[in-house]
């Protein structure tokens, strides 16, 4: 039996209330703060990039003016970049190759 590793993020509250993420800005500074370092394994960053899709898919409820993009285009994106690295365990070493 393989040992999983897990990594540790903080929690990011998504609604209207003091100190939540209400607007798809306020989620991309928010994700940018817990962003890890590039030289990061490849179990943070899969992680960082599952933490980032809900957050997306989450404030797209909240951010209705940016539903759409939040939930269609960024949540998307995110959850595809964590599928990569937990089928490949490759991280790409730019955001330019991590374009897919």
């Amino acid at each position: 039996m393989t040992k999983q590793r897990t990594t540790k993020l903080p929690a990011l509250a998504v609604g209207t209330g003091k100190d939540e993420i209400a607007t798809l800005a306020q989620a991309h500074d928010a994700l940018t703060r817990v962003r890890p370092s590039s030289g990061a394994s490849a179990a943070q960053w899969e992680a960082f990039h599952r933490l980032a899709a809900q957050v997306y898919e989450a404030v797209s409820d909240v951010d209705r003016g940016h539903h759409h993009e939040a939930r269609g285009y960024w949540a998307v994106r995110e959850r595809r970049r964590a599928e990569h690295i937990a089928a490949t365990g490759e991280v790409p070493s730019s955001s330019w190759e991590a374009s897919w």
